[in-house]
């Protein structure tokens, strides 16, 4: 899987800039985001209920659908709101397909390879490349009972600040000895 390329240019070609502007209050409030070929979906609280909003990235313009009421006429708040929570953060979007680590071409491929991929995953990658934790730990300067306890954390969600240069480390050496 690539990720399919969305700009703040194209939002702003198909949508208003009154609607735009109010989009920025629900980036990043979506729930049961999901992404699945160029097919991105999301469920918004809005002020009639939840809207769940799907945006088309294959088509020019940008398809899109939202059950709200302003959707019918023209290209929507929850719809542009939808376009830059993926720009922003793509990661946040569950996907079936994973990105295939010797695939990744650009920086934001990287970005949403490490924060979708499990810290755990990327040591045993390194274990079948004959690196050790402790070899890690030398390199990185984080000791093997940190590793531990960030792989830990990582399994439930909990993000502690060297975790994605960990992931970036095991990357490179994976690079370098798988």
């Amino acid at each position: 899987m690539q990720l399919i390329k969305l700009t703040e240019e194209q939002l702003k070609n198909i949508c208003s800039g009154i609607n735009l502007q109010r989009a920025e209050n629900y980036v990043g409030k979506f729930q049961n985001c999901s992404i699945d070929g160029a097919i991105v979906k999301g469920t918004i609280k809005g002020n009639h209920g939840d809207y769940e909003v799907t945006l088309d990235l294959s088509t020019d313009p940008i398809g899109y659908k939202c059950c709200c009421e302003n959707s019918k006429e023209h290209f929507c708040k929850h719809a542009a709101a939808l376009g830059l929570t993926y720009i922003y953060t793509p990661w946040v979007f569950a996907s079936k397909v994973k990105m295939d680590r010797k695939k990744l071409q650009t920086t934001n491929e990287i970005q949403f390879f490490v924060k979708t991929t499990p810290l755990k995953d990327l040591l045993d990658e390194l274990k079948k490349a004959d690196v050790s934790l402790s070899t890690l730990a030398e390199l990185t300067g984080i000791s093997v009972q940190q590793i531990s306890v960030m792989v830990k954390e990582d399994s439930t969600g909990r993000h502690h600040a060297l975790t994605d240069p960990l992931k970036m480390s095991c990357l490179f050496l994976l690079e370098k000895y798988a």
